[in-house]
């Protein structure tokens, strides 16, 4: 039977070598009197999957047992280094988004967690690096909320040579809606107009996407 603490098994074998429950001890850190913090972080884990935990406010984490103020806040900060991580990473690698493939690879982590239709702008310039990446609605579970004005005034903002527009499908579905046609429609044209080209509409679903230029959808292993 292994004893290891999670503490002594992460120094020993590696972050990735520990579960989640495990993962969440260390951070919790200590248990309340009815309980030790290997039980509630296995509570914790048995209950709330990683997605209900970044979605929860400070207030939501505060709720659940054993976790106090510091943990709650310590969670917050963890998931957001996480993320900025994520980009900053990616940011160096000089990344070159000429492929759908690329663009999924590069925001299916975080957009996968969303239970909203999330959609962001991809700022790229004339060698089709990433200049910014950024938020322009949050819609609702089954659509969002988009017009053609945001999109460009943040492209122009960031002096994009064109733009790669993604959204995510909560349902886990990749398939275009009629709305969705209609704004890469709109899209294209302003785009026309302004001298910034739509390079690519993608739909990011559950290991899989929807590329508006190659006109399909493609099945991913996560």
């Amino acid at each position: 039977m292994n004893t290891e603490l999670p503490r002594e098994k992460l120094l020993k074998y590696g972050p990735k070598n520990l579960t989640i429950d495990e993962l969440l001890a260390i951070i919790i850190r200590k248990g309340t009197k009815e309980k030790n913090v290997f039980e509630i972080s296995k509570e914790i884990s048995n209950e709330y999957s990683l997605k209900d935990l970044f979605f929860m406010n400070i207030e939501d984490l505060c709720n659940i047992n054993g976790v106090g103020e510091v943990t709650a806040i310590t969670l917050k900060a963890v998931f957001e280094l996480g993320i900025r991580f994520h980009k900053k990473a990616l940011e160096k690698e000089n990344l070159k988004l000429d492929s759908p493939d690329k663009v999924y690879e590069l925001l299916y982590d975080e957009m996968i967690f969303y239970d909203k239709e999330v959609v962001k702008c991809i700022s790229l310039n004339s060698k089709l690096n990433p200049i910014s990446i950024d938020t322009i609605s949050i819609g609702t579970a089954n659509s969002s909320i988009l017009h053609p004005r945001d999109v460009f005034k943040t492209a122009i903002k960031n002096n994009a040579v064109s733009i790669l527009i993604v959204h995510n499908h909560p349902s886990g579905d990749s398939e275009p809606s009629i709305m969705d046609y209609e704004i890469t429609n709109k899209l294209e044209k302003s785009g026309e107009l302004l001298g910034i080209k739509l390079s690519d509409h993608v739909i990011i679903g559950k290991s899989e996407y929807y590329s508006f230029k190659m006109g399909r959808k493609v099945i991913r292993n996560g």
